[in-house]
């Protein structure tokens, strides 16, 4: 049976129970409300130190926050780590604070997340060192995480989801990356209860930021659509996130971004992760596997190894297998009845070429500073054993030597 209606069988189950969306320009004057209607009489700002620093983003925020503002803890990084979820939990427990607010990118939202499944246990400490040795941060059974309101200000989608990424070390000084191993955290009770998408401050955001994390926000519909746990639901969000985000993105690199297609951009990355994530299933698949092959030895945006790759990426899970090409084409406006399998899948490459090339992003794998051909084996085995590939397209399942392939091709 396949959830979209094919077999003998046709039902689906769809287990998703997204926080309070709101989206306009100035909808960070919304917090102080969102928190009151929660039972939620303070909280603490989880953010990135340049965030922290950006008056254009803490102003609305603090003046939103008003009286329930508790602190802002401004020392999230890119790379996650395990001790920076644990010095934020201290902070909410030391405190009495109610809610996190996570502001900025993916990564303040993870570690927000990873405070919030901490503070669920009586010795914080304790539970963090057990996820060392777990590989895993665990919400406590009989208690709930600190609730997070999430206000994103870039694009890359990681914001109506239970799961979170985490570097897991609780001394990271002096260690490289490389050596730290990946972790997650992952509950039903970790969505935001709260998404607060304000326009205005994505117009603070660094264009090649912005830029790159759109790319990663694009994939994620891209890949909804033929993710093996796939439903009708999902179907209709991605491609409607397909349509917006295709005519919104060309404005992200512009100075002065036009408004509405400022919004569509914005709407169409909250429909591309609308159901990505639920608690049986997460719906990233191949391109996303690729790209996490870059994420601890190179420093490249998650987003720009993607404007690099997904087309190569498609090329290959079109040449192996059919990979729902009729409904991407639909969702791009370039379907056509008298075209070949072939030919769709052509038009499907060219478009997301085409998303890739307005944002302005590279498209060859040697534009990636202190990268060589030599590093692609290593790079492969990575891509192969990484966890998203357990979500390819039903029929794929791609070798090393296939994977290199596709990174050759990129090169």
């Amino acid at each position: 049976m396949t959830p979209d209606g094919g077999g003998s069988e046709r039902r689906f189950a769809f287990d998703y129970d997204p926080g309070e969306l709101r989206c306009r320009r100035g909808a960070a004057a919304d917090l102080g409300e969102l928190l009151a209607t929660r039972d939620c009489d303070d909280a603490l700002v989880v953010t990135g130190s340049n965030v922290g620093a950006n008056r254009d983003v803490m102003g609305p925020v603090e003046a939103g926050l008003g009286d329930r503002l508790a602190g802002v803890f401004d020392e999230t990084t890119p790379e996650k780590y395990l001790q920076t979820g644990l010095d934020a939990a201290e902070r909410v427990r030391e405190g009495g604070i109610d809610a996190l607010v996570a502001v900025g990118s993916g990564s303040s939202l993870d570690v927000a997340k990873v405070a919030s499944a901490l503070s669920s246990h009586d010795d914080l400490r304790a539970a963090a060192e057990r996820s060392v040795e777990s590989g895993e941060v665990a919400v406590a059974e009989d208690r709930d995480p600190t609730p997070i309101v999430a206000v994103p200000t870039t694009l890359a989608g990681a914001d109506l989801s239970v799961i979170a990424g985490v570097s897991l070390s609780l001394d990271p000084e002096g260690v490289p990356d490389d050596e730290i191993p990946n972790g997650s955290v992952g509950d039903r009770r970790l969505m935001p209860t709260a998404l607060v998408y304000d326009l205005a401050l994505f117009e603070t955001t660094p264009k090649g930021v912005l830029c790159a994390s759109a790319m990663n926000g694009f994939d994620k519909a891209v890949e909804c659509l033929y993710s093996p746990h796939r439903t009708p639901v999902t179907d209709g969000t991605a491609m409607r996130a397909l349509s917006l985000v295709e005519s919104g993105f060309e404005t992200l690199p512009d100075d002065d971004m036009d408004e509405g297609e400022l919004y569509d951009a914005v709407a169409g990355v909250v429909l591309a992760q609308y159901g990505i994530s639920t608690p049986d299933a997460y719906r990233a698949s191949v391109v996303h596997a690729f790209g996490h092959g870059f994420s601890h030895d190179y420093d490249a945006h998650q987003g720009t190894v993607h404007g690099i790759l997904a087309p190569h990426v498609l090329r290959y899970v079109f040449d192996e297998v059919d990979g729902r090409r009729e409904l991407l084409a639909e969702a791009f406006g370039v379907a056509d009845e008298s075209a070949s399998d072939e030919e769709l899948a052509e038009s499907v490459i060219r478009a997301v070429t085409g998303v890739s090339d307005d944002l302005g992003l590279p498209d060859r794998l040697r534009e990636l500073d202190g990268l060589s051909r030599e590093d692609f084996p290593a790079i492969a085995a990575e891509i192969r054993d990484d966890g998203l590939m357990d979500a390819a397209p039903e029929g794929l399942d791609p070798t090393t030597d296939d994977i290199e392939a596709v990174l050759d091709a990129a090169w």
